[in-house]
């Protein structure tokens, strides 16, 4: 069966390519889609770890997580499409390229948030150090 990896962070942007995965899915040979949402690693130097526990920064992370991925199922749901759900913890960009890697995916489709060039110079972009690290096919949906 055909797999299509949707990267989502519960933006806007991330849910319109959400949306576009589902039509990419219904083609012939219908495929299933993989929606994967990546919460950053508690790390042990933060300034948060101050005043929270490394257990309760994974607890927040885990159910910012959880209530990303019911928003996509409740809206996959509606869909008649197949689909599975993973929270991951890692780096954003080389988690969801190498996830989508390991799971023999054909593409990746994602949101672009839209920082701009100089959010992007800044920053840098998810989107942009994801086409870098994949080997497949990576849809940026706007």
């Amino acid at each position: 069966m055909r797999r299509i990896l949707v990267a989502i962070d519960g933006s806007d942007c991330a849910l319109r390519a959400l949306d576009f995965a589902v039509q990419q899915a219904r083609c012939a040979p219908k495929a299933e889609l993989h929606v994967l949402n990546i919460q950053l690693p508690a790390n042990a130097y933060t300034a948060w770890e101050i005043y929270v526990t490394a257990e309760r920064i994974q607890q927040i992370a885990t159910e910012r997580a959880r209530a990303i991925l019911e928003a996509a199922a409740a809206r996959l749901k509606k869909a008649d499409c197949s689909y599975k759900l993973e929270q991951l913890e890692g780096d954003p960009a080389t988690t969801i390229a190498g996830r989508a890697a390991e799971l023999a995916c054909e593409s990746i489709t994602m949101g672009t948030r839209g920082s701009g060039p100089l959010g992007i110079l800044v920053m840098g972009s998810v989107a942009q150090k994801v086409i870098y690290h994949a080997t497949l096919p990576v849809t940026l949906v706007k």
